[in-house]
This record gives C-alpha cells, structure tokens and sequence, in this order.
C-alpha cells in the first residue's frame, strides 16, 4: 500500500477529530489530544520516508562508519557520490576530472540512462569506481505502488550488472524517499540503502563556487556527499557547475 495513502488517513483523520470537538459530538480537550496524536503519527512517518538519516522503516548509510560505498582518496576520507548519470557531455567530463586527481567515488546510476551509454558505464567500471543503483527510470518511490517498486529496483539493478558485469550492492533511493515496501525490496535484493550527510543542492544550479563551499563547510570526516552529473533526459539540466566544482574540492578537502 502507498504510504502516501496512510500519511493522509493520518492528517485526515486529525482533521476530523477537530472537527467533532468544535461541533461538540467530542470533547474538545480530548479531541484535540487525539488529533495531535494522529497528526505526530502522520508526521513522524512522514519525516521516516523523507529525511536521509531516517530509519523508521530500515537502516540507512549515512556516513563511512557504516558499511557502504568507495571513499575519495584524501585525509578527511569523504565518501563522493554522483545521482542520475550517465549523461553526456558531463560524466566523461567528470570522470576526466576524477582520474586527474587520482580519486574514485560512486556512481548511482539511472538504469534505462545507462542502456543508452554503455560506454560511460563501462568506463565508471574502468576507473575504480563503484556503480551503485538509483533506479530504472528517476521516479518518486513514494509515489508507486509496491508491485511498481519492486519491478524498477529489479529490473535497474538486473540492467547495471549485466552492463558492469559486476554485482549491484547499493541502491540510493530517488530524492531519497523511501517506505516499508520499498526497503523490503532493497532487502530481497540484497542491496544496502544509501543516502547520505552532506548535500550542496548542487541541482538547483547553484555556481561550482557556491557547491565548494557548502561542501567544506557541512563536511566532517566520514561523510557522504551528494553531488550530480545528471539529470532526467526530459530536461536536461547543466551539470557543468558540478564538473567544475570537483577538482577544486578535491584539492581544498585534501
């Protein structure tokens, strides 16, 4: 069942009660505590599906004292990883980056994005770095079905091993939300869920200068930094600020 549909049972039912005590079917004292209680349910889940540290609904890596993806190299050992690759011109360019300065970082990929660039995949691979899972195609999970689910994060996972011929052990959720069905899926599936500590928001556009510094100031050692070298092929977004935020970055946090 779709979480969303619980969450607003949750708030409605809150309304409701409200309502009763105003009309006085229901003291309004007791109304308003039995509201309260069933907004905080609602809330609360809410909160579980959405925030990256969340673990109502099951463990999440949130930094490198868990088991999780490859770290950067350097002293401050941060973990880099890139959403919704691949996608031309900017993860060659990325890659082009990372080599230069001898870094490895992980990949989670968008499935049907990585049939269309196999090269790019194969590339990823090549260098050192970690391909994790994002999804088959970038949808709100919270917003599917649970069959839905399950056949995305099958199917994607299934499309990047063949691709990278190497098992698929990460999933990051997209936008990283995430409910019971879809953690049990990652369950069956073997793959550990990953989100992460850090994030500049490099994908409102913000300038590579801007992405440095929000990432040197929220870092710690440890963390795992969300960054993007793509975006949905219906856009089609810039990440050119996030390509020439990477070598400065590495270089400051080294």
């Amino acid at each position: 069942m779709r979480i969303l549909y619980l969450l607003g049972l949750c708030f409605g039912a809150a309304l409701v009660l409200l309502f009763l005590g105003r009309a006085g079917r229901l003291g309004r004292q007791k109304a308003a505590v039995l509201a309260l209680a069933w907004a905080a349910a609602g809330g609360l889940g809410l909160t579980a599906a959405v925030l990256p540290s969340g673990s109502l609904y099951g463990p999440a890596v949130t930094h490198l004292e868990a088991p999780g993806p490859a770290a950067s190299g350097g002293s401050a050992q941060l973990a880099l990883t890139f959403d919704d690759g691949p996608y031309e011109p900017f993860t060659r360019e990325l890659l082009d980056v990372l080599r230069e300065k001898q870094v490895r970082a992980t990949f989670f990929l968008v499935a049907s994005q990585a049939e269309r660039h196999p090269d790019l995949v194969r590339r990823i691979v090549a260098d050192g770095h970690t391909v994790g899972v994002h999804a088959w195609r970038h949808r709100d999970f919270l917003k599917l079905d649970d069959a839905e689910k399950r056949a995305d994060l099958t199917r994607a996972r299934a499309v990047l091993e063949r691709l990278t011929g190497r098992p698929v052990r990460y999933w990051r959720p997209p936008h990283g939300f995430r409910d019971p069905a879809a953690m049990q899926t990652a369950r069956d599936l073997g793959l550990t869920v990953v989100t992460w500590s850090t994030a500049p928001r490099d994908w409102t556009g913000i300038a590579a200068g801007d992405i440095v510094r929000r990432v040197v100031k929220e870092a710690e050692p440890g963390a795992i930094v969300l960054l993007h070298d793509g975006d949905s092929p219906y856009y089609r977004a810039s990440r050119q600020p996030t390509v020439d935020a990477a070598g400065p970055l590495i270089d400051t946090l080294r």
